[in-house]
């Protein structure tokens, strides 16, 4: 049976639209429902992600019997909104959007949801995974310490002349808000409440977040859970930020995918 995709466009808590693709398994409607994973995008990215990494990964889960929703974040790519908008609390907010959304969508069981986030779409999903009652986490590459990604922006990055002190980053305007919401996040506290068992995969060489981003959120997560969950960190030999190589790709794929059906299947 062909393998089923659909657009889908949903509000988030302020009534705007949010729109992305959900990839459902091929088999026919499971009795319970079929598992199901949230991706998040990094910053000034979007739902499909560099070499259309979050397509590959989705369809590659579909065939593996396990459904997901890739979406894009208010401001970026077809949802409604500019990116001067941007903050990282409101894409936290679009995230338990989007989750609340496809535990309703037909054919997906609620209690069976997994997350996954890439760069700073990983400290979203930390952040959420505890609310979200999350089966299952798995981060890519992900940003450990906001701050740093301010520090980031605002060293690769341009002022705007009277724009009251946005910024251009690499062909987006990054308001002065979203680099000050930044500090108020906190990925690490969050995740070390988290109960599901996290998988962990950072790029070896990664040219943004190095290798200490990987290692402090594998101290952090579950630190504080009352049951520890299981937890891996998974190293990507030679890997820059995004993955860019069949290879690296396939590797990061295959691990996510195993991780996913062991806990939200329970195949192995």
């Amino acid at each position: 049976m062909k393998q089923l995709e659909a657009l889908v466009e949903f509000q988030n808590y302020s009534g705007k639209w949010l729109r992305g693709m959900i990839h459902r398994p091929p088999s026919s409607r499971p009795r319970r429902g079929a598992p199901g994973v949230v991706f998040f995008h990094g910053f000034t990215g979007d739902r499909m992600e560099s070499h259309w990494l979050f397509v590959k990964c989705a369809r590659r889960l579909a065939k593996a019997g396990i459904a997901s929703l890739r979406f894009d974040f208010y401001g970026s790519g077809e949802s409604e909104g500019e990116f001067r908008e941007v903050t990282l609390h409101g894409e936290i907010a679009d995230a338990g959007a989007a989750i609340e959304y496809f535990r309703r969508y037909r054919g997906i069981d609620p209690e069976r949801i997994g997350l996954l986030g890439f760069s700073l779409g990983g400290a979203v999903a930390a952040c959420v995974a505890a609310s979200a009652r999350a089966q299952a986490l798995v981060l890519w590459a992900a940003l450990a310490h906001p701050d740093h990604l301010r520090n980031l922006a605002e060293s690769q990055s341009i002022p705007i002349a009277g724009g009251e002190g946005t910024r251009e980053y690499k062909g987006h305007v990054v308001s002065p808000r979203f680099l000050d919401d930044l500090e108020k996040a906190g990925p690490l506290t969050s995740i070390a409440r988290s109960q599901q068992p996290t998988l962990i995969i950072h790029p070896e060489k990664d040219e943004y977040l190095s290798l200490s981003q990987a290692e402090d959120y594998f101290q952090a997560a579950g630190r504080e859970a009352p049951a520890r969950p299981e937890k891996e960190k998974v190293i990507i030999p030679g890997a820059d930020h995004t993955f860019t190589s069949v290879a690296w790709e396939r590797e990061v794929i295959e691990h996510t995918v195993a991780w996913f059906r062991k806990y939200l299947t329970g195949g192995s």
